[in-house]
């Protein structure tokens, strides 16, 4: 069966056939494109056979295919709205950089977040004014495409679905004796789902089931779906990492087979396990991660050469040396993609026995490591590098907190712990200061937007939750991990061979030139240094709102103008980092592309590739990469899930209360703000401003009273009274205190 991505590059094919050459091409021309085996050749038979009777292709005479005129398709991840139209999010590397607007009618089965086939066409829209869509980015596009403008605008239909995102379904069971449904949690999946009498795994009414769909829905026609298992009742305990697990797909247990793998492999380093491998055991190297952490993938080590230079040494825990290629662990870990990290526990990519056994950098053990060691001078330049398999044996497991309580001097009882360290921890804070200079010389781009820190009792209660506080130690790590992940990245480069990236592509100008004008509403330039935005003028934009009232906002608007990071097997280089070669090398044992860069980078160590191997890689890393970096932007979904409802959980028992608070995004339907303390937001409903008659001022977003001119807009302080609590869709709404 044909990957998502070789059907995208027989997509591509096609247009670029269409585009500029003679418009035919035959079997054999598109098996030499695509280089494919045999078994991919039988797949691309059927598949242009599809495209054919959807009216993509055309069969021209026996053997020869030609693009239909006038049609374009365009694959991508379908985005619904609760009102029933939706959105095509087109494909990275599908040449569309707009949004595709599609009507309810054209959505034919297509579920929301489906991978889909469309077809496109332009519609001229009446001029109409258009309202204001939410908290900005693409949003507020999309309402203007549904509400009209003078312009042309993209509109589709979907032809196929090409890949199901949600094969599994959480929702409120409820009774019937005739008709029972499954009400979806989640609005943007629009339509009830029907539940057959003998479908119903004796669920009561109310309570959250995960439901396995039949049958899709049709024009005409509701979706069908059996129970796959009760969740719960909406309040029981852990019932919402119990709804994430099914609503994202998160797995739940390991499979036994690699279960058995890892209990296969020795809980220490053996001497044999050494041979060959440089030692660093007398070197003093530290872990340095948070609180909470579960797992520790990287030590660093840092000395003094003779010439002046810092040796910086940065060893990664050698999971490739116990996960192999096409071993059950690793079909494990490439499921998985990536670990899940939640407030208060976490989902591995690899099983405990590894990911806090044999695989992590605990202090006085032995472990087997692949370090990166690299010179630099005082002014941050690299003058060489070198990377090696080692074995290495951590001096201490440091926190944030300690180190940077160390070196501020706030910290006595841990810098007397530590004494024999504060000489390392004062040297890695200048190479990290020096790192910083040079990486903001080259125009790099920091947001440092605050994210909330949750706490919990002894019994997993919510104590407090407040903004993190991004100090010198989280730097000094940043600043190496940047550094070694650019030297990795420029080493696979070099080679010539297949490779791995962790990219981040330009922004796409009509983007940014929307938040340009918004932004200069608000009095402040976004800088343009030639004739397109480069990263050193989003930089000096982001340092000149320090300390406005708009800052976190125009900051958190900004970046959602950015195209998202993602794994790609072409080197598009890393806008926001300002490089040009970037990858991900320091996190084996929770992201599966860095497990994937260790191989690669062994395999150049060794001299160990053969042509066969790397013509293998490079036909599955596309795959890799988009599989990658879909698991990633899936887990952060989750994530993001789980930290609203532990916030509105946390907020549950204080309705009534007041706070004060920070308008954080206006709209015409009201505005969210920020809370002070808890470090929470909500929506403030523009019906809620009761002491005045409001106009909203769609040109600066801010809501005036007509009489008393009293104005909510970016920055207003305000107290708020906490209204209401959704704890099913984890919303908290305000309303201003005594409506004034």
């Amino acid at each position: 069966m044909l990957t998502p991505d070789q059907r995208e590059r027989t997509l591509r094919f096609i247009r670029a056939v269409k585009a500029g050459g003679p418009g035919e091409f035959t079997f054999r021309d598109a098996v030499r494109a695509l280089d494919l085996d045999s078994d991919d050749r039988r797949d691309l038979r059927r598949l242009l056979e599809e495209l054919e009777d959807e009216g993509v292709l055309r069969r021209v005479r026996r053997g020869r295919y030609s693009a239909a005129a006038r049609e374009v398709h365009v694959s991508g991840t379908l985005s619904r709205h609760r009102d029933g139209y939706g959105f095509l999010i087109p494909d990275d590397g599908s040449g569309y950089g707009e949004d595709i607007f599609i009507p309810a009618r054209n959505l034919e089965d297509a579920l929301h977040e489906d991978r889909v086939l469309v077809r496109v066409e332009q519609k001229t829209l009446p001029a109409r004014r258009p309202r204001e869509g939410g908290r900005g980015g693409r949003a507020s596009r999309r309402t203007r495409a549904e509400n009209g403008d003078s312009r042309r605008r993209l509109e589709g239909r979907v032809v196929r679905v090409l890949e199901r995102k949600h094969p599994v379904i959480v929702g409120r069971y409820r009774a019937h004796s005739r008709f029972p449904c499954v009400q979806p949690l989640d609005a943007r999946m629009a339509d009830d789902i029907r539940i057959p009498p003998a479908a119903g795994l004796e669920a009561r009414d109310g309570q959250i089931v995960a439901v396995a769909i039949t049958l899709p829905p049709g024009r005409h026609r509701l979706p069908q779906g059996r129970i796959l298992e009760v969740l719960g009742n909406p309040d029981d305990p852990g019932i919402e990492y119990r709804i994430a697990r099914h609503k994202f797909g998160l797995p739940a247990d390991f499979p036994p087979e690699a279960l058995e793998e890892a209990e296969a492999i020795p809980d220490r380093v053996r001497e044999e396990d050494c041979r060959g491998r440089e030692d660093f055991r007398a070197e003093t190297a530290v872990t340095i991660d948070g609180e909470s952490a579960r797992d520790f993938d990287d030590a660093v080590s840092l000395r003094r050469l003779d010439s002046g230079n810092w040796l910086l040494g940065v060893h990664i825990a050698d999971v490739s040396h116990y996960v192999h290629e096409g071993s059950e662990l690793d079909a494990a870990a490439y499921a998985r993609g990536t670990s899940v990290y939640f407030p208060d526990r976490a989902i591995p990519m690899l099983p405990p026995r590894l990911s806090s056994g044999i695989c992590s950098l605990k202090p006085g053990v032995d472990r087997l490591v692949l370090s990166a060691l690299v010179e630099v001078t005082p002014r941050g330049r690299v003058v060489a590098r070198r990377f090696t398999e080692g074995v290495l044996r951590s001096r201490a497991r440091l926190t944030y907190t300690a180190v940077a309580g160390i070196l501020l001097g706030r910290a006595p009882d841990e810098g007397a712990r530590h004494a024999d360290l504060i000489p390392l921890l004062e040297d890695m804070q200048g190479l990290c200061r020096a790192l910083a200079r040079k990486r903001y010389a080259r125009g790099a781009v920091d947001f440092d937007l605050p994210e909330a820190d949750i706490r919990f009792d002894p019994e997993g209660r919510v104590t407090g939750i407040i903004p993190t506080e991004r100090n010198i130690a989280h730097r000094i790590i940043e600043e190496f991990m940047l550094l070694v992940n650019e030297q990795v990245a420029l080493a696979l480069t070099s080679s010539g061979g297949p490779a791995l990236y962790r990219i981040h592509e330009k922004p796409d100008p009509r983007k940014v030139e929307e938040f340009a004008e918004f932004a200069q509403v608000l009095g402040h330039r976004l800088p343009r240094s030639g004739e397109e935005y480069v990263p050193g003028d989003f930089q000096k934009f982001i340092r000149g709102l320090e300390g406005s009232p708009e800052q976190k906002f125009l900051a958190y608007l900004m970046l959602r103008s950015f195209m998202q990071a993602r794994y790609s097997t072409e080197n598009a280089g890393h806008f926001g980092l300002a490089l040009e070669e970037y990858t991900h090398f320091t996190a084996p044992i929770r992201r599966y592309p860095d497990l994937v860069v260790h191989r690669l980078l062994k395999r150049l160590l060794g001299g160990k590739e053969s042509a066969g191997w790397r013509v293998r890689l490079a036909r599955r890393l596309p795959e890799i990469a988009r599989h990658a970096s879909e698991r990633e932007r899936n887990a952060d979904e989750a994530e993001r899930e789980i930290e609203q409802f532990k916030k509105a959980q946390f907020m549950a028992g204080r309705v009534g209360e007041e706070f004060e608070a920070v308008v954080f995004s206006p709209s015409r339907q009201g505005f969210f703000v920020e809370l002070l303390d808890p470090f929470v937001e909500g929506f403030v409903p523009a019906e809620t401003l009761i002491d005045d008659r409001y106009r909203y001022l769609e040109k600066t977003r801010t809501h005036v009273g007509e009489r008393r001119r009293r104005r909510f807009q970016l920055g207003s302080r305000v107290r708020v009274r906490l209204d209401r609590v959704d704890l099913e869709a984890a919303r908290l709404t305000f309303s201003v205190a005594g409506g004034r």
